[in-house]
């Protein structure tokens, strides 16, 4: 229901300016993050079982795997997209480690949503939107290799793990 009450709000958005580029494939940032996008997977097919190494994106892309069409837009540092991300920095095992790393997390913090202390529930929620957004804004840029991000990242995996620990030592002084 709040999707689509949502949704319905943003209809008069869509006719402002700022809005009607976003859905533009021809020009301006949608173009460039398309371009962007195929520019990053060409680089991940290039280089599927190691990537091309933390931080060379840049150099890789600019010097060799920008499109031409994209000349304007040299100096972009990531791929706009967490798993474009993952893949071309770390190849498929630092991808499969990133979808690793999720799985976990979601496992840990899914139970925690019925925990009986008010307050630890709301700390475990707090990380899982935190995680939807991690992921979310991953799709359209950058997610995990800034190092903030990162931190926030770990502190987020830091923090379920602790809840889960915490919840089964109070299961087991309950037995």
């Amino acid at each position: 229901g709040g999707l689509a009450a949502a949704a319905v709000a943003a209809i008069p958005l869509l006719r402002t300016p700022r809005f009607a580029r976003l859905l533009d494939t021809r020009s301006g940032t949608t173009f460039f993050r398309l371009q962007l996008w195929r520019s990053s997977w060409m680089m991940f097919e290039d280089h599927p079982w190691l990537g091309v190494g933390p931080d060379n994106f840049l150099y890789q892309y600019r010097g060799r795997y920008i499109l031409p069409a994209a000349w304007q837009e040299p100096d972009l540092s990531h791929p706009h997209n967490v798993f474009l991300d993952y893949g071309c920095r770390l190849g498929l095992g630092g991808l499969a480690a990133a979808l690793w790393l999720q799985v976990g997390f979601w496992r840990q913090a899914l139970p925690l949503r019925r925990l009986v202390d008010a307050d630890r529930r709301a700390l475990a929620l707090g990380m899982m939107g935190g995680m939807v957004d991690f992921l979310a804004h991953g799709l359209v840029d950058a997610s995990y290799f800034v190092i903030d991000l990162a931190f926030v990242f770990f502190l987020a995996l830091a923090v379920v793990q602790w809840l889960a620990l915490k919840r089964s030592e109070a299961d087991e002084l309950k037995v």
